[in-house]
């Protein structure tokens, strides 16, 4: 914006004068000569908002008013170190409402040249800094008179800063919230909950956070009698912002509950309130059953939901997952009226994954919702929109609540693929990804590859937290992918910080690297001690798949398998599936190699062995057309062969007199080039119990 200066000194206006202008035109021309008309400019903007497209007289001589906006806003800061508190609180707020209705421009731009447009320029779009730099020069030329304040001009002047989301620091040193807050504080006991309100929404709005301003302000609404003057809009934003701003107040929490639980009547609540309120509960995790009781019961009772918004959908039933409340009516109503929807298009990434993400993690199933979702993603030209996140939380999703869908699967995964950079992927998003794919059984090569160069890339894992470590070993072996180099820099990390993981994260680690075919000697002697301290937190499963790992390691550590491994096995004993008991069985042959005295209980032994016998044959076609081949040249071969210990045998032919053993490896036996460990333990253990 230009500081040149070429209209007169502003004189007082006349506000009844300014109502009788009928267009922009004729308002921008009074203000040329009169600035205090911020507020009725803003109002007649949203009143042309509203009306649709402007009068052919307001689109005539744009250049005038663009010089003439230009030039009010100039003189507005050329004077405005002569104006007194109230002039300086309604010139910001007018502003600040201007700025509000000019930012967001939802479908079709503006015609070019209307004020609209103009003002857009101006203080929004290609001249946005012109915005930060006329409310800066109005938070300096606010210091000298900020004392004089009443309570309701300095909520005003606040709000009008959160309105035009600006958060000035004076002098470039000190915030401006930070000295607003200060003179706030001092007159707390003046402002009403409306001035509550907008304050505490700006200061979250900008992320102004003022922990001392957010405690005053939460003692003096605690110790109100009631709160019987606070609109519903104001209980709304008051408590959204204390969740924005991550400011806790725990009393303040208790005491707005207590008050909408003792209505006797919700209809007041508009559906974004209630959405505001919920989602602010759950982020701040303040617990209050009976709250979210309250609304349930509301929501319920409605008729329609029509009047919720996607994004108010989203977020209530974010809220009730992230607070664990279960309320499965509520979530089949929310999702019957998602369903219900022609279009699903309104809905954002963020709206999207928050959605399923909480379906999921509620246990809530909504086979048709998923579908819905899954169709509507499947159908989009471009997921450019979506973050890593989104896609993180939306996989992790379906994998966990069981919902199969192929093509999304194959559709997120491609996009992934083909991105240039995934420096925006976090940790916990790789490992969610993974993890995802692996537990839907849905195969990606060329993603396990992405992603696996993606972390051999890194300088160091040290954003990984434990579970994602053992989630993404865990993947890439039951997904059946080798890379040697990650699984490397993954047991290296998992090695030096052995102690950090729980017993479900070690037991993944150790059957992952047994299956992969990565049994390092030093990774299963390191985590002997770890292992050792967390036997008795381990579950059945657990139990099992480490001591099948270390038999497939063939690492010998004394000390770990001794009187309290037995213990833990014949106290699970009734826990143990069918393939738990079979990796046991191989764990006790592998004691008997290597000569040790470690027994189970006979009766447990005994189960063992009749799982591990019982385990039905699978013949592949490879195996199929192997034992054909033989029969073709003459040989009798016996199927299915069952040895001494228990394995069966794919084929057993006699030449020459003598019996030779046949087995047929195909691809599933391998992972890369490598045996897996399935197949080098029987592999061992047939030769060493011939």
């Amino acid at each position: 914006m230009s500081p040149t200066i070429t209209s007169s000194r502003p004189t007082t206006g006349d506000d009844r004068d300014m109502r009788n202008c009928k267009t922009i035109k004729e308002l921008v021309q009074k203000a040329y000569d009169n600035l205090d008309v911020m507020s009725a400019l803003s109002r007649l903007l949203q009143n042309q908002n509203r009306g649709g497209r402007p009068s052919s007289r307001t689109q005539h001589r744009h250049d005038q008013i663009d010089e003439q906006l230009d030039a009010i806003l100039c003189n507005t800061l050329e004077y405005i170190g002569r104006f007194n508190y109230r002039d300086i609180a309604t010139t910001a707020l007018g502003l600040g409402k201007i700025v509000k209705q000019v930012g967001h421009i939802r479908g079709k731009m503006p015609p070019a040249g209307s004020p609209h447009q103009i003002l857009h320029n101006l203080l929004v779009g290609v001249n946005s800094e012109c915005k930060q730099f006329i409310f800066d020069e109005i938070a300096m030329s606010s210091l000298s008179v900020l004392p004089g304040f009443d309570a309701r001009h300095l909520s005003n002047f606040i709000y009008a800063y959160g309105l035009a989301e600006c958060n000035p620091y004076i002098k470039g040193e000190r915030a401006f919230f930070d000295v607003l807050a200060f003179e706030a504080i001092s007159k707390l006991r003046h402002f009403n909950s409306q001035d509550l309100s907008n304050m505490l929404w700006s200061y979250a709005k900008v992320g102004a956070s003022n922990s001392t301003l957010f405690e005053a302000a939460g003692d003096s609404i605690v110790a109100l009698e009631n709160l019987t003057d606070f609109w519903l809009q104001a209980l709304s934003n008051i408590i959204w912002a204390y969740a924005t701003a991550t400011e806790s107040h725990p009393r303040l929490y208790m005491k707005f509950a207590d008050h909408i639980v003792a209505q006797d009547d919700l209809s007041g609540f508009k559906p974004q309130e209630i959405s505001n309120i919920l989602w602010a509960y759950a982020k701040a995790d303040e617990s209050h059953p009976r709250l979210f009781k309250k609304f349930t019961d509301h929501i319920i009772a409605l008729d329609d939901l029509s009047g919720f918004k996607l994004q108010d959908m989203s977020n209530i039933i974010w809220a009730y997952a992230t607070a664990g409340e279960s309320y499965p009516q509520l979530f089949k109503k929310f999702a019957d009226q998602i369903v219900a929807l022609d279009d699903l298009s309104g809905f954002k990434p963020q709206e999207i994954s928050n959605i399923l993400w909480a379906y999921a993690t509620a246990d809530e199933s909504h086979p048709r919702l998923y579908k819905k979702f899954a169709d509507n993603i499947i159908a989009m030209k471009d997921l450019s929109g979506f973050m890593p996140q989104n896609m993180s939380n939306i996989l992790w999703a379906y994998a966990t609540a069981g919902q199969s869908h192929p093509l999304l699967f194959m559709k997120l995964a491609n996009h992934i693929v083909l991105l240039d950079d995934l420096t925006g992927f976090k940790p916990q998003s790789i490992s969610n990804i993974i993890w995802a794919y692996a537990s839907d059984g849905e195969s990606h090569p060329r993603l396990f590859i992405k992603l696996a160069d993606q972390i051999v890339a890194m300088k160091e894992l040290n954003g990984f937290k434990p579970q994602e470590i053992s989630n993404i070993i865990w993947a890439y072996a039951t997904a059946g992918e080798s890379h040697p180099p990650l699984f490397q820099k993954l047991l290296d990390v998992a090695i030096k910080r052995c102690n950090e993981f729980n017993s479900q994260d070690v037991a993944n680690i150790l059957w992952a690297s047994a299956t992969n075919g990565q049994a390092d000697q030093h990774l299963f002697s390191s985590f002997a001690p770890t292992v050792k301290s967390i036997l008795v937190k381990c579950n059945s499963q657990n139990v099992a798949n480490i001591g099948w790992a270390y038999a497939v390691a063939n690492v010998s550590v004394p000390s770990l398998f001794d009187a309290d491994f037995v213990s833990a096995c014949l106290e699970k004993g009734n826990d143990f599936g069918m393939e738990n008991l079979s990796q046991l069985y191989q764990w006790q042959l592998w004691q008997e190699e290597i000569k040790s005295d470690i027994k189970l209980p006979p009766s447990l032994q005994e189960k063992c062995q009749k799982a591990f016998i019982s385990t039905p044959p699978s013949p592949s076609k490879l195996q199929d057309d192997v034992i054909s081949e033989l029969f073709s040249i003459g040989l009798h071969p016996e199927e299915e062969v069952l040895t001494k210990n228990g394995y069966r045998l794919d084929a057993l032919v006699e030449v020459h007199g003598k019996k030779i053993c046949i087995e047929v490896d195909g691809p599933s036996h391998f992972v890369g080039r490598k045996p897996t460990g399935s197949t080098l333990l029987k592999h061992r253990q047939v030769v060493n119990f011939r």
